[in-house]
């Protein structure tokens, strides 16, 4: 009888089981099926082949099937390369043949498994010469080595089922349990919570609290304190919150809401980002100066100090109570005893990690982390074996192109939760009229848009790709000027409109980009080509052009902070423009006499002013205070826009006089990169009407299952 024989094809890190159907990566299931999985099947079927559009469709989309052939065909290829991490002009796995087909071009390698050996028909068996029995010494002898090597052989499987490490689990399906979300916080600082029936989160301005049951339906709204989710007590009795002592969120307090219902009861004073201890006899928690991790009671006496870092964040405890995980500085993530000692970084491999939980049985770790373009959900082993070196080897489990918040875990262990957000933005202008943002420009997904002096043509960053483009102001002419890993930033056109200055943020490694990553200012021609090195050196950032384009303002960091350099293009020189120490994001005057940039407040290391510089004079004066962002000159020279919180302002620079231009209150911006955090961009359109990328992403909480080998 036949036997149908199960194929793997490997390519690469990759591997297709043509029986199941299951694309794997480094032994990780990738989420693709149907018409993606058939197509590569095809081609892996013909490595180094033609298979044209035809042989596709025919076996694809038979004959008496209606569909837009090519969409569809379009769409297929499109989601194969993304979970190949496949680029079409640059193919390691599928070339394109334009208006012919497909081609497989990476080395393939075929593996069939090895079937039970039987003698051939026809093969002679000889039989073994007979042996003289053993005597009754040598059958003892022969037990006692036995029962000695079955005590050596249990004792080493004891050891290795001890110390060896667990296997990852996978996930084997997903599925929203809630749509249509609007999460208050950035996605890096959200983390649903489950009580084993109802999932907690929050969305809305004003951090209303929602629930959801575990198994999906009726999204309702708890009565609740208009402050952070922190945790939820392992017997699901309450909730904490952190909650600000007044409007400027100077301070906060921890306060625990019981559920269903019930007064709120004060847990600390003076502190944020807490956790409980598993039995609830303990809470753990964060200072008011983010520096000092600490250990109280849980009605908050007897606080010890654990450790004191800058900028502490996230603290979660391990199931049996002994560990705390907690991030610090640019997102590293650390581990500490709840004694205080053994302090140490734990994952070190990744980068920007958002700790979240362990399995059950605290062998396994999960968390979401930066993969280059979005945090997707990991798994590690919880500790190293005692033979291995170095760190525990995380596991990628999500792919796609949706970014996820901090997991958290079913109560029986089988589920992760965490919301997802499919980054999208529309390109909008501010109108007068209506008082609202519309469609600007076809709406395109695009930030960071800049204009050419003659306003014929534009320049912009794709969203959520990164990739710098120009094109006509209508939309015609395209042109891709970048491409991954390159990561850009505010892009500028020259004043003779021949090239685009623009910051580099990934320094040629997308999953390491985070805010220590060193930046570099390109300048590329408008008409394509390699980008030119203009600065490396000191963190440099954010050009602006002098108005005869001999020069380029930028930001960098000097030995005394950030400060405001003029870099001379001829003579590749820089210097320090006086007194700009601790400024930043600087912007030229079109009429090339003023410079205005921010300055720091000391305190809270954000903008609190904008200065405004005379070449003439080389002074300094302020023209306003405020939290304030991305400044803008208007086309005549006589006024600079900025965002000063809920508003975009217009300050005359004559009279200093400030005027309301647009209300932001509710709308949401959004722009590549500053999306990790919730932030946006503003620019002018020529005619001067604020611009900005409206966040139209989509966001759900999502359930996914898990499977334990």
């Amino acid at each position: 009888m036949a036997v149908e024989r199960k194929q793997t094809l490997r390519f690469g890190s990759f591997e297709l089981d043509s029986q199941s159907g299951e694309l794997r990566k480094d032994n990780v299931r990738l989420r693709l099926q149907g018409q993606p999985i058939q197509i590569l099947e095809m081609l892996l079927a013909r490595p180094g082949e033609l298979v044209t559009r035809e042989e596709i469709q025919q076996r694809l989309w038979p004959a008496d099937t209606f569909v837009d052939f090519d969409h569809s065909l379009n769409t297929a290829v499109k989601k194969l390369r993304q979970a190949l991490g496949d680029e079409a002009d640059a193919p390691r796995y599928i070339e394109t043949l334009p208006k012919r087909g497909y081609r497989f071009v990476g080395a393939v390698e075929t593996e069939a498994p090895q079937e039970g050996s039987l003698a051939p028909v026809g093969a002679t068996v000889v039989s073994p010469e007979p042996v003289a029995p053993p005597t009754n010494g040598m059958r003892r002898r022969s037990w006692i080595l036995a029962a000695c090597l079955v005590t050596l052989f249990i004792a080493c499987g004891l050891i290795y089922l001890g110390s060896k490490p667990p296997s990852l689990p996978r996930i084997t399906g997903s599925h929203p349990v809630a749509t249509n979300i609007h999460s208050t916080l950035p996605l890096a600082e959200v983390k649903p919570l489950t009580d084993g029936k109802s999932i907690y989160f929050q969305e809305g301005s004003n951090f209303s609290t929602f629930q959801v049951p575990v198994t999906g339906g009726d999204v309702s709204e708890i009565p609740a304190p208009n402050g952070r989710l922190q945790d939820i007590a392992r017997d699901g009795s309450e909730i904490l919150f952190m909650v600000p002592q007044n409007p400027q969120q100077s301070g906060f307090n921890l306060l625990a809401k019981p559920l269903p219902t019930g007064p709120l009861r004060m847990v600390v004073k003076g502190g944020r980002f807490a956790t409980w201890s598993p039995d609830g006899q303990f809470v753990f928690f964060v200072r008011d100066d983010a520096e000092d991790l600490v250990r109280a009671r849980a009605d908050g006496s007897d606080p010890q100090r654990l450790v004191k870092m800058e900028g502490i964040f996230g603290p979660h405890v391990s199931p049996d109570g002994s560990r705390i995980r907690f991030e610090a500085g640019s997102v590293d993530l650390w581990e500490i005893g709840a004694d205080g000692r053994n302090l140490h970084p734990v994952l070190t491999e990744e980068k920007m990690v958002l700790g979240a939980t362990w399995s059950l049985d605290g062998r396994v770790y999960f968390f979401s982390a930066w993969d280059g373009d979005r945090f997707s959900l990991w798994a590690a082993p919880d500790r190293p074996s005692w033979w291995q070196r170095g760190v525990p080897t995380a596991q990628q489990l999500t792919f796609g192109p949706t970014s996820y918040s901090r997991p958290t875990l079913s109560k029986d262990g089988r589920q992760l939760f965490a919301l997802g957000e499919e980054h999208q933005g529309e390109l909008s202008v501010y109108d007068h009229n209506s008082g609202k943002f519309i469609p600007y420009l076809g709406g395109s997904s695009v930030c960071y848009v800049d204009f050419s002096r003659d306003g014929q043509w534009m320049t912009y960053v794709s969203y959520p790709e990164g990739s710098l483009w120009r094109s006509k102001i209508d939309g015609s002419e395209k042109r891709q000027l970048t491409r991954p890993p390159m990561a850009v930033q505010n892009p500028r056109w020259s004043p003779d409109g021949k090239l685009i200055a623009f910051t580099e943020m990934s320094n040629g490694d997308r999953r390491q980009m985070d805010l220590t990553t060193p930046t570099r200012i390109y300048a590329v021609s408008a008409d394509g080509g390699a980008p030119s090195l203009l600065a490396a050196d000191s963190k440099p950032g954010d050009p602006t052009w002098s108005p005869d384009g001999n020069s380029i303002a930028i930001s960098s960091t000097g030995a005394k902070g950030p400060e405001v350099r003029i870099a001379d293009l001829q003579s590749q020189k820089s210097t320090t423009v006086p007194g700009s120490e601790g400024m930043y994001s600087s912007r030229w005057s079109p009429d090339g006499k003023y410079l205005v940039a921010f300055k720091n407040d000391p305190k809270t290391d954000s903008a609190n002013r904008i200065m405004l510089y005379s070449f003439a004079s080389q002074t300094w004066q302020e023209l306003a205070s405020g939290d304030l962002a991305w400044p803008s000159w208007s086309h005549d020279g006589k006024s600079v826009f900025v965002q000063a919180g809920d508003w975009l302002i217009r300050i005359d620079v004559a009279s200093h006089k400030q005027e309301r231009v647009a209300s932001l209150h509710g709308f949401r911006s959004t722009a590549y990169n500053l999306d990790r955090w919730d932030v946006g961009w503003y620019g002018l359109a020529p005619d001067d009407r604020p611009i900005t990328t409206r966040d139209t992403g989509v966001e759900a909480l999502y359930a996914f299952d898990l499977e334990y080998k």
